[in-house]
Order: structure tokens, then C-alpha cells, then sequence
């Protein structure tokens, strides 16, 4: 099955949303929308977040409203917010990957996928903790369930 692939990028955290549709339906093994963030520090020491939203063609409506991360202490937090643009019920599974400064995935593989379902025309937030302080960048999968 060939596979279109959408990316959306927004710097800093003054971007007020990340937004586009997701269409879903096709294979649960590959992720729908992978949505991320980088944290970084410029040269005042102010905290900012890169985005990266990218679609896998799939079948359906989704909206990725919002996309933050803060941290408490040294750990990472991380939230998105997500709108249906369908009148139907969507059954998702959603999860976290962490990574750290160099890109290297934390815990690889050891997050579980949690279910999440998106009613008609309704929105969610979905947050995540990061596993330990290495952790400053994020992926958010978001797939059907098997």
C-alpha cells in the first residue's frame, strides 16, 4: 500500500496551533499522525518548542489543534490537543516515544499504546510524561487499534 506523507513544521512556542487533517483507516501497525516536539534554548536562556506534525494517508478526520510541552523540573511533560471533524465515533490508540538530545530513542519500545476515542466533532487533550531527564524531544503516535 502506498503511503502519502504530509509535514507540517511550526517553530517556537508564539505559534498559536498546529493544525491539519488526518484521514484514517488502513493498517494499525504504522502510526496515523506522528506529532513531535523539540525543546531548545536560545542564547537568554527562553525555552522554545519546534513541532513537526506528519500524516500518513489513512482514512477519516482528525485535527491536531494544539501541540505544548513544559517541564517540571528536569523531566519532560508534553500535550496535544486534538479535534474530530467527523460526525462518526473514531477508536484510536495513542503513545509517547521519548528521545534524547542526540535523537536516541529512551526506552525503546517500552511504551504501551492507550486507547482514545474521539466522539463526533469532539476534542481531547492527550499528555505524556517523559521516563527520565535525558528526554527533550517527543513523538506522539496516534494509530486505529488493532
Amino acid at each position: 500500500m502506498m503511503k502519502q506523507v504530509r509535514s507540517f513544521i511550526v517553530g517556537g512556542l508564539t505559534a498559536a496551533a498546529v493544525s491539519a487533517s488526518l484521514c484514517l483507516g488502513g493498517c494499525s501497525s504504522t502510526a496515523g499522525v506522528e506529532t513531535s516536539g523539540r525543546a531548545s534554548w536560545d542564547e537568554q536562556g527562553a525555552r522554545s518548542l519546534e513541532k513537526n506534525v506528519v500524516f500518513n494517508g489513512l482514512k477519516g478526520d482528525i485535527q491536531i489543534v494544539d501541540v505544548r510541552s513544559s517541564m517540571a523540573g528536569d523531566i519532560m511533560r508534553a500535550q496535544a490537543t486534538m479535534r474530530s471533524k467527523d460526525k462518526d465515533t473514531l477508536p484510536l490508540q495513542y503513545r509517547f516515544d521519548w528521545y534524547d538530545a542526540g535523537g536516541v530513542e529512551i526506552n525503546a519500545g517500552a511504551g504501551s499504546w492507550k486507547p482514545l476515542i474521539l466522539y463526533g466533532r469532539e476534542t481531547k487533550v492527550v499528555q505524556g510524561v517523559a521516563p527520565d531527564p535525558r528526554a527533550k524531544e517527543f513523538k506522539l503516535k496516534i494509530r486505529e487499534p488493532d
